[in-house]
């Protein structure tokens, strides 16, 4: 869905690749989604070890990547003021949301459902900052909205 409606929405303004989106959220979403269940299948020890230090890793790494766009985005987020900060909130908001209450609907907990509406909000936070450094990268405003989302 991303590289279709970034190329609806956004392609009157910026010039878009579709094809080129679409690889990369196979690269960045669906080939380590699905080395995680064919890992979580077949190797079922490592994944009980590598899941104990897993969390930390994690973090780190969206933090890391997030930072980084930040730090290189800080004059056009700045200059910017709220014009970003408005629009990144309901997107922000609603990824929370509605992850939150897909998993209820899917009768998972509510430890469980909290824990993955604050995975997938960091995880749209990194597949943004992957995208629009490599798609937009000569565009300060695609990486400065990124960036506070």
């Amino acid at each position: 869905m991303t590289p279709f409606l970034t190329s609806k929405l956004a392609g009157q303004f910026i010039a878009v690749d579709p094809a080129g989106l679409f690889i990369s959220t196979v690269q960045v979403v669906l080939f380590p989604m699905l080395l995680g269940a064919i890992l979580n299948q077949y190797y079922n020890n490592l994944v009980k070890f590598v899941s104990l230090v897993m969390p930390f890793i994690v973090v780190a790494t969206v933090a890391f990547l997030c930072g980084s766009e930040i730090a290189q985005s800080a004059s056009a987020i700045l200059s910017s003021g709220l014009q970003v900060v408005i629009a990144a909130i309901p997107l922000h908001d609603s990824g929370f949301f509605f992850s939150y209450v897909l998993s209820k609907l899917l009768g998972i907990g509510y430890i469980s459902a909290q824990t993955i509406s604050i995975e997938v909000d960091m995880q749209n936070s990194v597949l943004g900052a992957v995208l629009a450094s490599q798609h937009f990268g000569n565009l300060s405003s695609a990486n400065q909205s990124m960036a506070v989302y």
